[in-house]
């Protein structure tokens, strides 16, 4: 099931079937596919739990904080038994790219060499069956979706995460961009890839304004993506200088000059699409919702507990 609210859905409703959906694709991936093609199925249940996170922090209007803590906590364990395996993936993609877009620069048995070792470190990340750890804490959470309680409907159930989510990446923009530290990147490209999922799935309510602007927030995402991958394949290279290749050094110019790239785009987007008030941005989205809403004649969504009164009157 794609992930979207229709624009004649229910927020709650919405809420709790894109719950689901991305919690029954992780774990079917982890489960079903992972002898298939192990590096795509950790990749897509990692996706899935990216999702999962990134819908509860946007019903932060409509979940009881301590349920949301709970269920983030779980999903965040979960991802992190995924992450090793990862990580090596990521890097051996890094300096492919690398060997690619520099070829000639460099003599080839360098970036071999590096690939290599990468793909050792591969295939000892795959010996720890992440997969088994991460299952029982995914099937957890989705056994207990049914239970949850979303206490408002409408707009009013997603208006303050969504606020909260564009602030946290204006003020993660302004960090990045006045220290330029790896972390402080990595940080605001969580917040860019929040609200990249935030407007996929509002976007088929609020229509090609806010369908234009995720567009943007998904190349920002890999911008700042490729130039995180470069900077843990720099730290993995710099930690065992004994196993570098003889021209490091070279190798480590040549990152550092990417990344520089890759930074420069990615501020200059950046600007761009964090550049309405935290105030504009929110009356935006609201007027856009809520046209999308009328044309889909969708009506006030009620508190389940006003509409069981409503059905008793005579």
């Amino acid at each position: 099931m794609a992930y979207k609210f229709r624009p004649g859905e229910p927020v709650r409703e919405a809420i709790l079937r894109c719950s689901r959906d991305q919690l029954d694709s992780a774990v079917s991936e982890l489960s079903e596919r992972i002898n298939e093609d192990p590096e795509k199925a950790i990749h897509q249940a990692r996706k899935a739990i990216k999702k999962e996170r990134s819908l509860l922090r946007l019903a932060r209007g409509t979940m009881k904080g301590s349920q949301r803590r709970r269920e983030n906590a779980a999903l965040r364990d979960a991802a992190r038994a995924l992450s090793a395996t990862r990580d090596a993936d990521v890097m051996i993609a890094s300096v492919d790219a690398l060997a690619d877009r520099f070829a000639g620069q460099l003599p080839a048995k360098t970036f071999k060499a590096i690939r290599t070792r990468l793909l050792k470190r591969r295939r000892a990340a795959a010996t720890a069956s992440p997969d088994g750890q991460a299952i029982p804490e995914l099937g957890a959470v989705r056994l207990r979706v049914d239970e949850w309680q979303l206490r408002r409907g409408g707009w009013k159930a997603i208006d303050s995460g969504l606020d909260r989510t564009y602030r946290r990446g204006r003020r993660a923009l302004r960090r990045a961009r006045a220290h330029g530290r790896t972390e402080d990147l990595h940080d605001w490209r969580k917040r860019v890839k929040d609200l990249w999922y935030h407007e996929r799935l509002l976007a088929s309510t609020c229509g090609p304004t806010v369908r234009g602007h995720a567009k943007d927030l998904d190349h920002l995402s890999d911008l700042l993506g490729d130039d995180h991958d470069l900077a843990v394949l720099r730290d993995e290279l710099t930690n065992d200088v004994a196993a570098a290749p003889a021209d490091l050094e070279a190798v480590l110019r040549l990152i550092d000059h990417r990344r520089a790239e890759l930074q420069a785009e990615a501020f200059g987007i950046g600007e761009r699409v964090y550049a309405e008030s935290p105030k504009a941005f929110r009356r935006r989205l609201e007027r856009s919702w809520k046209a999308g809403r009328k044309l889909a004649r969708v009506p006030e969504e009620q508190h389940p507990a006003q509409l069981a009164a409503a059905t008793r009157r005579p």
